[in-house]
């Protein structure tokens, strides 16, 4: 789905993706060749020059609070490559809420 499902389907593709060892540009490779959305990745407004707050202050929680981060840094290196196409392809809240 395009609107609604997208935090549980983040959720999923980014521990299947992080515990598989892929690397992150593999990852994103692998998604375009399969023609799938990266759900949790990409705002309409919200950009690299003006970040969403919400990500900003749930990332921050996360990585100082918990022990595991695993699935949430893969996110991020997977953010580190859509956003090299497009400063629009971030981590979105549900993508890190995931």
């Amino acid at each position: 789905p395009r609107f609604g499902g997208a935090l549980d389907r983040a959720a999923q593709i980014f521990t299947e993706g992080s515990d598989s060892g892929v690397d992150a540009a593999d990852f994103v490779k692998d998604m375009r060749k399969k023609n799938e959305l990266i759900m949790g990745i990409g705002h309409r407004i919200k950009s690299l020059s003006n970040p969403d707050k919400r990500v900003e202050i749930i990332k921050e929680y996360a990585l100082k609070n918990f022990s595991d981060n695993t699935v949430l840094e893969f996110a991020l290196a997977v953010e580190q490559v859509t956003t090299q196409k497009k400063a629009n392809l971030i981590l979105n809240v549900d993508g890190c809420i995931a």
